[in-house]
């Protein structure tokens, strides 16, 4: 009896196809995310790219993008942390590559409209007196338990990547 069928090996362009693909399917997230197709293209590309730091004119030749669309998305990822800029000794060119902790970074920003809506429905209790309704309540003790949950959630998180989760490579 033989053992498990082995894959065949697939040639090098088969194997960064799974690449291009990954870049396609995060460009169609658009849809459900509101975010421009090309920053969730150069996104994607920052998280299988071989090479993890990469130059915006890298970037532009891989996925074909304009200079411009480039340059606004590394801009809007910076923003939110999930892109870091990298100078590298000798090399007068700008390199880009995803932060380590840029996951929980935009999660910690999303997740602050819970703190946000909490804090508007406490003052709402506050001033309300006896006229509040359960709804208000409920709304309230909601939005606090996302609020807590997800702080407990990115706690987990950070030890989790903190305990061994390998470094940018």
């Amino acid at each position: 009896m033989s053992g498990p069928q082995l894959p065949e090996p697939t040639p090098d362009h088969e194997q960064t196809d799974w690449r291009r693909h990954f870049v396609e399917d995060m460009g169609g997230l658009v849809l459900v995310y509101g975010a421009p197709r090309a920053l969730m293209r150069v996104l994607a590309w920052m998280v299988v790219c071989e090479r993890p730091d990469q130059t915006a004119t890298d970037i532009q030749r891989e996925l074909q993008l304009s200079a411009g669309s480039v340059s606004t998305s590394l801009r809007l990822l910076g923003d939110t942390g999930l892109i870091e800029r990298v100078a590298h000794p000798g090399d007068r060119r700008t390199f880009y590559r995803l932060n380590a902790d840029g996951w929980e970074r935009i999660l910690e920003n999303r997740f602050r409209a819970f703190t946000e809506i909490r804090e508007v429905t406490d003052k709402a209790l506050g001033t309300s007196g006896s006229e509040a309704t359960g709804r208000l309540h409920e709304m309230r003790d909601t939005w606090s338990f996302f609020e807590k949950s997800s702080a407990e959630l990115l706690q987990a998180s950070r030890t989790r990547r903190q305990r061994g989760a390998p470094p940018n490579d």
